[in-house]
């Protein structure tokens, strides 16, 4: 029986991604680096240090000389004066409604800081349960941040869904054994194929996500 949904943040519940990426492409074009931008998408979901260390493996080959901590701490501070956060159409309301009848959690690659700021600003008092990129030692798509949550939730993995945007989080949805909706927000629809159920954009993932009910059996979504 379901009892929690559980969504991860940047390309589902905000339209924040590019955000991101405007962040981190002027932190390391500050370190002389040239980074590929869609990498950043591709690699949507991971712990930030994460993504720093493969941008600059891929754009060095020498980790060593940087000071990762104080590209991320740059990275944050950018995101925070550049971002004007929107959240998707309808996905507000939807969450209210949700809240009547479930658990909700969020589960998030991004920073405690910026997670939480647009917790506060965005979706105050709505979410059971956060889980950040700092919260845990191995981000997606290890399947410990969805695992966190669920033990966080006190649910069982049959009574919870994950609903994600990204191939890393899908990967850390069903590495924790964990059914899992996709909306293709900012890659092609065939780069989420492991998802259980694909949800072509927001406005047929918010009017199924209304029509949920807590005697739904979570198995239907495949």
């Amino acid at each position: 029986m379901l009892k929690a949904v559980i969504f991860d943040m940047d390309g589902v519940l905000t339209d924040s991604m590019p955000y991101h990426a405007q962040a981190m492409e002027k932190v390391f074009n500050e370190l002389g680096v040239t980074i590929d931008v869609q990498d950043i998408y591709e690699r949507e979901g991971e712990k930030t240090v994460d993504v720093v260390d493969f941008l600059l493996e891929k754009g060095t080959g020498d980790i060593s000389k940087y000071d990762r901590s104080s590209i991320v701490e740059d990275y944050i501070a950018e995101f925070g004066v550049i971002a004007e956060i929107r959240v998707f159409e309808g996905m507000k309301e939807c969450l209210q409604a949700l809240k009547t009848k479930f658990l909700l959690a969020v589960v998030s690659g991004s920073d405690k800081p910026i997670v939480y700021d647009i917790m506060e600003k965005k979706f105050p008092g709505v979410f059971d349960v956060i889980v950040t990129g700092d919260d845990v030692k191995r981000g997606k798509p290890a399947p410990e941040p969805y695992l966190k949550a669920v033990a966080m939730l006190k649910v069982g993995k049959d009574e919870c869904f994950v609903v994600e945007n990204a191939p890393m989080g899908v990967d850390s949805a069903i590495g924790a054994g964990l059914r899992c909706i996709a909306v293709p927000t900012y890659l092609a629809p065939e780069k989420l194929s492991r998802a259980d159920l694909l949800i072509p954009d927001h406005r047929e993932l918010v009017d199924y996500l209304l029509k949920l009910e807590p005697g739904d059996n979570t198995c239907s979504i495949a």
